[in-house]
C-alpha cells in the first residue's frame, strides 16, 4: 500500500525570537536616534519645500513608530512560548491555524499558486465560497489587502514562523492539488 503524503510544520520559537528581536531593534533605533538632525537649519522653521517638510514629518513620527514597533513586539512574546502545529497538509486537506479556524478540504480549493512576497515564497490559496468559509478575521483582512496589491489568494501560507521547509510543503501539496508556478 502506498504511503500517504503528509507535511507537518510546528511553530519555531527560534524564528519567532529572531523576528521579535529585529522588531525591537528597529523600534529602539527609531526611538533613540534623533531624526531631526536630518532636517537642515533650525528644524521646523525651515523653508517650505516639500522635501524639508517630509523630513520634518519623519522626524516627528519616527519615535512614535518606534514605540509602536516595541509594543507590537511585546505582544508577540506569548506567541513565542506557544507550541503547536503551524501547518499540516494531509489527505483531509490543509490545516493552517494562523488563518483557518478548521481544516480546509481539498474540494473547497479552487486554485493554489506559488507567489513571492518580498523575499519569501507563499502558497496563495483561493477558496470556493471564501466568504462563508471560517477564516480568522485578521487573516481575512490581510488577504483582502494582499489581493488588492497583487495576485494573492484568500489565504497565503508561508513557512517563516515554522520549522518547516517551503519546498517540502510544496512537494506534498502538489500530490493532492495542481500548483501554479
Amino acid at each position: 500500500m502506498a504511503e500517504v503524503a503528509q507535511f507537518t510544520a510546528h511553530r519555531s520559537p527560534k524564528k519567532m525570537i529572531l523576528m521579535v528581536g529585529l522588531l525591537v531593534m528597529l523600534g529602539g533605533l527609531l526611538v533613540l536616534v534623533d531624526p531631526s538632525s536630518l532636517v537642515p537649519g533650525d528644524g521646523l522653521t525651515t523653508s517650505g519645500s516639500r522635501r524639508y517638510r517630509s523630513l520634518e514629518v519623519l522626524a516627528f513620527v519616527a519615535p512614535w513608530i518606534g514605540w509602536f514597533a516595541i509594543v507590537v513586539a511585546a505582544a508577540f512574546v506569548p506567541r513565542i512560548l506557544r507550541r503547536g502545529v503551524e501547518i499540516h497538509v494531509g489527505p483531509e486537506g490543509i490545516t493552517y491555524p494562523p488563518a483557518l479556524k478548521e481544516v480546509l478540504p481539498w474540494d473547497r480549493i479552487v486554485r493554489i499558486a506559488v507567489r513571492k512576497m518580498s523575499i519569501y515564497r507563499v502558497l496563495s490559496v483561493d477558496i470556493s465560497d471564501a466568504d462563508r468559509f471560517p477564516i480568522r478575521p485578521m487573516a481575512r483582512k490581510i488577504a483582502k489587502l494582499n489581493k488588492s496589491s497583487g495576485d494573492f489568494g484568500d489565504i497565503n501560507i508561508e513557512t517563516n514562523r515554522s520549522d518547516g521547509n517551503f519546498d517540502e510543503l510544496l512537494a506534498v501539496v502538489e500530490q493532492y492539488c495542481p500548483v501554479e508556478r
